[in-house]
């Protein structure tokens, strides 16, 4: 939403316009780490209670960020909404492994991948209107983000129920009680039958780094889409006034408009294949190989790397705008196939362990996103910078696919079958 005002923020509170794009990018880091708290929290305490304290911090810190005085305590603000936010992305992925069976998670999963993917353009094209407008300006822009995150609030507190499903409880409540209200929106905290220490709960989601078949997708695919928050946070720098273009903070915000159209064409690729082919397994009656889905990701690969080149040969020698978002589509379409099918897979190889997956996931992505936005303004602005930049990261993503995701494809079920890495090499047992 506060993207498109990043010219303005340079000016009204006097520091650099590379600077300025921080308050978009800066928060990224959190989302890298705060599910490795909110994860394990969910596990003891349910995610119905963590999913409702989300949009609370994420409310406040926005509310923080409209009243801001300085640019420090804009920033500061955006962190907290920083750790807020992530809850769902953690959270989405485990619930939608707690609610549905192999071949239906593939359309879930696609669909929360849309959601996180197109979330920073849909943010982009309203915030720019907002900010564009004399009578709200970008304070109202937070300010609007501040009554969506109540607005979730409340949504989530009427119609998201606990989607945690512990067999031996729901065996010994009655039809009648499974029926009432009380169950659907109440608060149910899961047991602890093994007597599991709240220190052991804690450290299960760095178990999960340590498994071939989460991290190697989760790394690669951070590298495929590592531009993500770059190229967002730049569009203000790419775009607006002081570019060629001159695009006020209106025209900034509809440049997000490509990342939306290349997310919706890439869910109506990703999610239902991914449900096909785990459907044409099941009527086959074969032994199911997650792998399979994994060959998917090279036509996300192949858009992501078209896409990349495109908008940087754009950036760099275009004179019209058309062409370099025709790369953002392409590069958003590969985007949104590449993270569809590796959730898919990774909660497939672990469905118990959805939660700690997604974790991994999540603190690659970010982690990867959250760099390039502090060097990326300076490398394009250099002569060849743009054709360069991008041409390195299109090739990283290509370069790492025989490793990462060629190696899966090949040897995945006895990579699988090894279990964790050690230092001493596999432990010889898989995650239960």
């Amino acid at each position: 939403m506060i993207s498109p005002a990043a010219l303005t923020l340079a000016k009204e509170f006097h520091v650099k316009n590379s600077t300025a794009t921080y308050i978009g990018s800066a928060p990224t880091i959190l989302a890298a780490l705060a599910p490795l708290f909110w994860i394990p929290l969910s596990r003891r305490i349910g995610r119905r209670p963590v999913l409702l304290m989300g949009p609370l911090i994420s409310m406040a810190g926005a509310i923080g960020v409209a009243n801001s005085q300085s640019f420090a305590q804009a920033l500061a603000c955006r962190m907290v909404m920083g750790f807020g936010g992530p809850v769902g992305l953690a959270i989405a992925a485990a619930a939608i492994s707690d609610m549905f069976f192999q071949h239906e998670k593939g359309s879930r999963m696609g669909f929360n991948s849309l959601l996180m993917v197109v979330a920073p353009y849909v943010g982009g094209v309203g915030g720019g209107s907002i900010q564009h407008n004399e009578n709200l300006g970008w304070r109202w822009a937070m300010y609007i983000t501040a009554i969506t995150y109540a607005a979730e609030f409340v949504l989530q507190l009427f119609f998201v129920p606990e989607t945690i499903y512990e067999r031996e409880v729901a065996a010994k409540e009655t039809p009648e009680e499974k029926r009432t209200l009380a169950r659907r929106l109440g608060f149910r905290t899961p047991t602890n039958p093994t007597g599991e220490s709240w220190a052991k709960t804690f450290a299960r989601p760095y178990i999960m780094f340590v498994y071939p078949a989460v991290l190697l997708p989760s790394f690669w695919v951070s590298v495929a889409v590592m531009t993500e928050v770059a190229n967002t946070a730049g569009f203000a720098l790419n775009f607006g006034k002081a570019s060629r273009y001159h695009f006020n903070e209106a025209q900034v915000g509809y440049v997000f408009f490509s990342g939306f159209i290349g997310a919706a064409l890439g869910e109506i690729v990703g999610g239902p294949l991914c449900d096909l082919i785990a459907k044409r397994s099941l009527r086959k009656e074969e032994e199911w190989r997650p792998e399979r889905l994994l060959k998917l990701t090279l036509s996300g690969l192949l858009t992501i790397v078209v896409g990349l080149i495109l908008y940087g040969f754009e950036l760099e020698y275009g004179t019209h705008w058309a062409p370099a978002l025709l790369g953002i589509v392409f590069f958003v379409f590969g985007q949104e196939v590449v993270v569809t099918v590796a959730l898919t897979y990774m909660t497939d190889c672990y469905p118990a362990q959805a939660g700690e997956v997604s974790v991994v996931f999540q603190f690659f992505f970010n982690l990867m996103c959250y760099h390039p936005p502090f060097y990326n303004p300076m490398w394009i602005a250099k002569p060849y910078g743009a054709k360069v930049a991008y041409l390195v990261y299109a090739l990283l993503p290509a370069a790492l696919f025989p490793l990462c995701i060629g190696l899966l494809i090949w040897k995945g079920p006895s990579i699988r079958a090894k279990g964790a890495l050690t230092w001493r090499g596999w432990k010889g047992q898989p995650a239960a």
